[in-house]
C-alpha cells in the first residue's frame, strides 16, 4: 500500500515488542520505515519504558518515544496524552496484542498493518499470516524478516540484510569512570554475557564462560567486562570467581541501557547466550559468539555477519522450554569452551 504525501499526515505510529532482543530484530524495518515517511512525518514508537533509552539511542530512526509503564496492560489516559487528536497515516504492530491493535484503533490510526494473531485480523488491513512454530526444529524465517513482511504492507525498499541503522547512547569514557570508579580499560574487552531473562534451559554453564575469560585475560592480557541484568548478578558472580581482578569488572544489574550500548560499541568481542544483550551487541557492530541450543537459531540470531551461532542439534531441541524438560540441558553442554575459543580474534 503505497501512500501519498497527504495521506501520511502526521506519520507512522509503531507499537514495539516488550523485549530488548525482539526490539532490537526490528531495527531494519524501523529503518526503512522512516526512509519512507515524507520529511514533515514523524516516526512516533509506543514501547515499554524500560526500552525507551534504547529507542532514544536510535535517534536517526526515531522522531518520538511513547513509554509505557506496564507493556501488558492498556496505557493510561496520561501515558497516551502525545498521541491524542494526532492524525496518523498508518499504523505497525510488531507484537501480537489485540490490546494494542485496539489502543491504535482507539487513536483513530488506519489502516493498521501486522501479524493476524489473538483474533485481531478484523482490526488489520491484510493480516499476514506466519507458519505455527514446530518445536524440535528450527522455524525460519527469521523474526527480523517477518517484521520486515508487515513493513513492505506500505512498500518499503528492500533490506541489503546489513545495514542497521546506529545507536548513538548518551554514554562516554568520562560519565563510566564517574559512573564506576575507574577509567574504561585500555587493552581488548571481552564482553561477557551469561544470562538469559527466558530461562536456565538457554544458558550456557557459567563455569564455561569463566573459562572462556581466563582464556582471554592470561593469553590476550585484556579485560572481561560481566554483563547482566538484576536477577542475573549471582550468575556473573560465578563466572568472575577466581578471575583476575585486575582485569575484571561485574557490572550485573549496575548499567543503564545507554551505558550498556557504551560498553557493546567499546568492547573488541562478546560471548553470549541467546539474549537481549546478544542482539543489542550485533546492533552495536561489536562481534562476538552466541550459544544456542534450546531456542531457535533460524529465527532469533543476531543480526550481523560479524557474530558466529554455536548450535549442535540434538533430538528435543530446539524446545522452546524456560528449563530443560529431561533436566540434561544436552544442547546446550553439546557446546564445549574449546568450540567458542575457536571464534574469539586473536589480535
Amino acid at each position: 500500500m503505497k501512500l501519498t504525501y497527504k495521506e501520511w499526515r502526521d506519520g507512522l505510529l509503531v507499537r514495539s515488542p516488550n523485549w530488548l532482543g525482539d526490539l532490537v530484530m526490528t531495527f531494519p524495518a524501523l529503518m526503512l520505515l522512516k526512509r519512507l515517511l515524507p520529511e514533515y512525518c514523524a516516526l512516533s514508537v509506543i514501547c515499554p519504558a524500560s526500552l525507551a533509552p534504547v529507542l532514544d539511542a536510535l535517534s536517526e530512526t526515531v522522531d518520538e518515544i511513547v513509554p509505557v509503564a506496564d507493556p501488558h496492560a492498556f496505557p493510561t489516559n496520561k501515558e497516551l496524552v502525545p498521541l491524542v487528536h494526532r492524525h496518523f497515516g498508518a499504523g505497525v504492530l510488531f507484537n501480537n496484542s489485540l490490546r494494542d491493535a485496539v489502543v491504535m484503533r482507539r487513536l483513530g490510526v488506519k489502516p493498521l498493518f501486522g501479524a493476524a494473531a489473538r483474533g485481531r485480523s478484523i482490526l488489520l488491513r491484510e493480516p499476514l499470516h506466519f507458519p505455527k512454530r514446530v518445536s524440535g526444529a528450527l522455524n525460519p524465517p527469521h523474526q527480523a524478516l517477518r517484521c520486515l513482511e508487515v513493513a513492505k504492507r506500505l512498500e518499503i525498499d528492500d533490506w541489503d540484510g546489513v545495514s542497521m541503522p546506529p545507536l548513538h547512547p548518551d554514554f562516554d569514557a568520562a560519565r563510566f569512570e564517574e559512573a564506576f570508579g575507574r577509567p574504561f580499560p585500555s587493552g581488548p574487552v571481552l564482553a561477557v554475557a551469561p544470562g538469559a531473562a527466558f530461562g536456565d534451559a538457554k544458558r550456557w554453564d557459567a563455569a564455561s564462560f569463566h573459562a572462556v575469560a581466563e582464556h582471554w585475560q592470561k593469553t590476550r592480557g585484556g579485560s572481561v567486562i560481566l554483563l547482566g541484568s538484576k536477577k542475573e548478578a549471582p550468575i556473573c558472580e560465578t563466572c568472575a570467581d577466581g578471575l583476575d581482578p585486575a582485569l575484571t569488572l561485574d557490572l550485573a544489574g549496575k548499567t543503564s541501557l545507554h551505558a550498556l550500548m557504551f560498553i557493546l560499541q567499546s568492547a573488541a568481542h562478546c560471548v553470549a547466550n541467546d539474549s537481549g544483550i546478544m542482539h543489542l551487541c550485533a546492533a552495536c557492530g561489536t562481534s562476538g559468539t552466541a550459544v544456542f541450543g534450546s531456542t531457535d537459531m533460524a529465527a532469533t540470531a543476531p543480526l550481523s555477519k560479524q557474530w558466529r551461532v554455536l548450535y549442535r542439534k540434538e533430538p528435543c531441541s530446539p524446545c522452546f522450554k524456560h528449563v530443560c524438560p529431561l533436566g540434561t540441558r544436552a544442547c546446550m553442554k553439546a557446546i564445549k569452551v574449546e568450540d567458542v575459543l575457536e571464534t574469539l580474534p586473536t589480535a
